[in-house]
């Protein structure tokens, strides 16, 4: 069978360059076109290397190469970013590279084309446009499944405003007091103390923050103000706050995270 090397390099950019397309529209981050064109022409590259020197022969060899070609890409591609989140890119990655050729595939068995580069560059801009639309409103449906409320948090006479998620998987309770406990990340908190005396923090066992157990330093805010509908707005006095490292959303569509209890009266 006649293989064109430039034909071949065509396709495979053209398919890395879409599967990298996707990931952004999942990540809603905007990169720059040229970091991805590059990432596709280095990933096409080392398909047509695998071509030319016969490296598919030997499959340990080629998963391990392979292995590294994904990481070199997604590092052009995105840049330097944090463990859990390469990890996320790579295995997004792998998926969507699987499904594109999937689909493609099955396609062209069923309207009984063979080897035709024209119709994997139109099928992959087909899938493109597709998920571009289809991404966010996916998106835009979870949202709707889900229980956001306005919240503010007041502390030695600031406050901090976003958003929380109310999550009945929360059952953090201050040990004590048996109180509910809210969540919030650091970088949303820390503004409440600045050029203030930190307040006296508990430590609150917990099993599923990043981790599969450990302590979260936790405080008493003056309260939390929860806005729900129709304007009508839910106080707590003195509620347990636990301060969390990471990021409490993976996409920052919030910053703390609402014991169920709280929400009770709302």
């Amino acid at each position: 069978m006649k293989v064109y090397l430039d034909i071949f390099f065509l396709v495979n950019t053209g398919m890395d360059f879409v599967v990298l397309m996707m990931e952004s529209f999942f990540q809603k981050k905007k990169i720059r076109l040229w970091r991805l064109f590059l990432a596709a022409m280095a990933g096409a590259g080392v398909s047509t290397g695998f071509l030319i020197f016969g490296v598919r022969r030997y499959v340990w060899l080629m998963l391990l190469l392979y292995l590294v070609g994904s990481i070199g890409i997604l590092w052009i591609a995105f840049g330097r970013t944090t463990a859990g989140a390469f990890i996320r890119n790579l295995v997004f990655f792998y998926i969507a590279a699987f499904l594109l050729a999937g689909i493609l595939m099955q396609m062209q068995s069923v309207l009984g084309i063979r080897g035709s580069s024209f119709f994997l560059l139109t099928g992959s801009a087909v899938t493109l446009a597709a998920a571009r639309h289809m991404i966010p409103a996916g998106r835009r449906w979870r949202k709707k499944t889900e229980q956001y409320y306005p919240v503010s948090v007041f502390y030695g006479g600031k406050s901090v405003h976003g958003n929380a998620l109310l999550d009945t998987g929360n059952h953090l309770t201050e040990p004590f007091s048996r109180k509910p406990v809210t969540i919030g990340e650091k970088k949303f908190i820390e503004p409440l103390f600045a050029g203030e005396e930190r307040p006296v923090v508990r430590y609150i066992p917990f099993r599923s923050v990043g981790k599969k157990s450990g302590m979260l330093p936790a405080f008493q805010a003056e309260y939390i103000e929860i806005k729900g509908q129709g304007g009508v707005r839910c106080r707590e006095k003195k509620p347990w706050i636990a301060v969390c490292e990471n990021d409490v959303s993976v996409d920052g569509e919030y910053e703390l995270i609402l014991h169920p209890d709280m929400l009770i009266n709302l």
